[in-house]
């Protein structure tokens, strides 16, 4: 899913309907809303435009929590507003072309011995799956993952060998997993790729690499 900066959604401007739904991805109480309406500079009370985005099917109302009051949680339309990226429409014909690109490099990756990740399998969903729309807002895919090893020793000398720095050991531990979605990106803005699990953002989605069903693929113990 794509929108642009100046669009406007549920009466917001598109970064704070965006940044709200992220917020509320785990449930959350009022005043995270009120945090991100100060934020993006929005002058409006947050309980009537939380009500808002529960009546445009956003958000539901969730449970009470004692004195912390009422708290609201993302519906499936939420979360997928949530994911969203900024940027301009792409033809189908492009999107044709970056997915068969992405699957190419899915499998490259897979068929590479000096690789520690390995890729399970991608899903795409959104807009690209009406055949009738034409443009696109961008490419909606769904990355599953996993390690090939979790051998810490090997994961720390893999990340140094990149020459980069690390800000921390977390982040050194988790460079293979970065570098694998930046390959798969290829640095295509037009390629939304998350590792959210899909049945809480659609339930429509299609398979378009699995590694079980690629044979040149090195399938890793876990896989």
């Amino acid at each position: 899913m794509r929108i642009a900066k100046t669009d406007v959604i549920a009466g917001l401007p598109a970064a704070a309907a965006r940044e709200i739904m992220r917020q509320y991805v785990q449930e959350g109480g009022l005043y995270l809303a009120e945090e991100v309406l100060k934020k993006h500079g929005v002058v409006a009370p947050a309980g009537p435009v939380l009500a808002n985005l529960v009546g445009l099917g956003y958000l539901e109302a969730g449970h009470y929590r004692g004195d912390a009051g009422p708290w609201w949680i993302t519906t499936l339309q939420g979360n997928a507003l949530g994911i969203a990226s900024f940027g301009k429409p792409i033809s189908r014909k492009t999107a044709d072309r970056l997915l068969a690109e992405l699957i190419q490099r899915a499998r490259d990756y897979n068929a590479d011995p000096g690789k520690l990740m390995f890729v399970r399998s991608l899903t795409i969903f959104g807009s690209y799956l009406d055949e009738a729309v034409d443009p696109l807002g961008d490419l909606d895919v769904g990355l599953s993952h996993g390690p090939r090893t979790t051998d810490t020793a090997m994961l720390r000398r893999y990340s140094k060998a990149s020459g980069r720095q690390f800000r921390s050991f977390i982040d050194e531990l988790f460079w293979p997993q970065h570098e694998l979605a930046m390959f798969l990106k290829n640095r295509s803005t037009a390629i939304s790729l998350t590792t959210e699990d899909l049945a809480a953002i659609t339930n429509r989605s299609r398979v378009v690499y699995s590694i079980d069903e690629d044979p040149g693929a090195i399938h890793p113990q876990s896989a």
